[in-house]
């Protein structure tokens, strides 16, 4: 195997731009499904109930993250918590063997396409609380923001590639081709 690319968007965008970009992401998918969804049902919200929407909006980090762990089970995943600016938990997962690349493409779109669905499926079913609701989906837009920027830089890598993670970013294995006088 040789080296393709290494990819560490951290060190090379920094935290701060990253969290930017993921903050701008949550605004604006909060204020269009907010909108679209308030313009549609015209019910009265309820401001009852804050404190299982702040247990479910904490909830939402863990969540997407075990969503991650779901097709890397065989993988024997690793799991650490760091702390950025001493007060922002962040879950890091590692696998100890590389990844195929459909494997890591379906670990990343995994958590968007299951718990986006069932938070806009809960605010259509309680349109009483569809304030909550939204702010649930926009939060986890924001996370996914990050998941999409890795998921645009995998599938334009060659198809028989895998992906081999660490706390530094990920690189990208290619098989070394055989010789061309075979």
């Amino acid at each position: 195997m040789k080296c393709w690319r290494i990819y560490n968007f951290e060190k090379t965008y920094g935290f701060n731009k990253l969290f930017f970009v993921s903050f701008v992401t949550t605004m604006i998918v909060f204020t269009l499904a907010f909108s679209s969804m308030q313009s549609y049902y015209s019910e009265p919200l309820y401001a009852t109930g804050f404190a299982w929407f702040a247990a479910g909006l904490l909830a939402v980090y863990p969540l997407h993250k075990l969503l991650h762990l779901l097709p890397l089970i065989t993988h024997r995943p690793k799991m650490t918590w760091e702390l950025k600016y001493s007060f922002l938990p962040v879950l890091t997962v590692t696998t100890r063997k590389p990844v195929s690349k459909n494997r890591f493409i379906t670990c990343l779109i995994l958590p968007f396409f299951s718990m986006t669905p069932l938070l806009l499926a809960s605010a259509v079913l309680l349109p009483h609380y569809l304030h909550y609701f939204t702010m649930a989906v926009a939060f986890h837009t924001g996370i996914c923001s990050f998941d999409f920027l890795y998921l645009k830089t995998i599938v334009s890598c060659p198809k028989d590639s895998i992906i081999e993670e660490d706390l530094d970013g990920f690189e990208i294995l290619v098989p070394d081709e055989p010789p061309a006088w075979r």
